[in-house]
């Protein structure tokens, strides 16, 4: 059963590669960007226009965000397991695969040792930092740090992917890629889209304008975790708020007794509303210590 499991979760990692759609990595970016340092900001913004060189679409750092998802709309699948990292849900006592070595993880890390490396070159830093903001806000969504192995699914639901949902969203990886609903008045934010164009300032202000929201809304000191900066303390992070909430409660029945969402349910507004809640404050935690690693990197106090 163990090789079945292991098997059949090979087969299906490339089909959870996506985390946030375009507009919440850019969110993450934007609120990293308006919390970097003079040196910080001036490094990164030397780096964005190193990537757009290639990639003219990327005309601001924000969208080094979503570039990484990109690379595998355009048929490069060589960093697909660097986009998640897997800890399982299993409460049926399942025998599951362990997390694979290279996976979100492991990228940032690697990311991290390009961008200090003196002797890396200005485009291959440029890239792994792209990769870098793409991959710390990917494990903010709980779904980037989770599958649920259950009796009915023994491979696993490839992070949500395979929990089909009625209703708006195809299944519940691609309603927490929407943020539940949260982001969802952004879609068209989309500069990696058909055809590919670079954001106006109309919309690169959008952003800009959703992201003093949510640090207004949650500032620095409300979070009692946001100077760990280890991404394994991140997918745990995310693991656990996966078990509370992405499987969670949908409301309760006559009796009063808790009703949990279940494949091919419609989610109920209950569950949306505290959904919400949840992409809003990681996506602004997220932003918040991407800063901290950037400034950390490329700062007037770097280490």
């Amino acid at each position: 059963m163990k090789k079945i499991c292991f098997v059949i979760i090979l087969l299906l990692g490339g089909i959870q590669a996506k985390a946030w759609w375009d507009h919440g990595h850019m969110v993450t970016a934007m609120i990293a960007y308006l919390n970097l340092d003079k040196k910080a900001k001036a490094k990164v913004d030397s780096l964005t226009a190193v990537l757009a060189r290639d990639y003219p679409q990327v005309n601001h750092f924000i969208v080094t965000g979503p570039w990484p998802d990109d690379l595998k709309a355009d048929g490069v699948h060589t960093y697909d397991t660097w986009h998640y990292a897997d800890y399982p849900i299993n409460n049926d006592g399942l025998v599951v695969h362990d997390v694979p070595e290279v996976n979100a993880i492991w990228a940032v890390n690697q990311c991290n040792g390009i961008l200090k490396a003196p002797q890396a070159k200005p485009m291959e830093k440029a890239r792994f930092l792209s990769f870098l903001v793409h991959i710390v806000s990917d494990l903010h969504q709980p779904l980037h740090a989770t599958a649920r192995f259950t009796n009915d699914i023994p491979g696993g639901d490839a992070g949500g992917n395979l929990f089909p949902l009625k209703g708006t969203w195809r299944n519940l990886h691609a309603m927490w890629d929407d943020g539940c609903g949260a982001l969802s008045k952004y879609n068209d934010l989309r500069p990696f889209g058909k055809p590919k164009v670079p954001l106006t300032e109309a919309q690169i202000e959008s952003v800009r304008d959703l992201a003093k929201d949510l640090m207004k809304q949650y500032p620095e000191k409300s979070f009692d975790n946001i100077k760990t900066l280890d991404p394994d303390f991140w997918a745990l992070e995310s693991n656990k708020l996966a078990a509370k909430y992405v499987y969670g409660v949908k409301g309760k029945d006559d009796q009063g007794r808790n009703q949990y969402l279940r494949p091919n349910d419609e989610p109920t507004p209950f569950y949306l509303e505290q959904g919400q809640e949840v992409v809003r404050k990681q996506l602004t935690l997220s932003g918040y210590r991407l800063a901290a690693i950037l400034n950390d990197l490329f700062g007037e106090n770097k280490k």
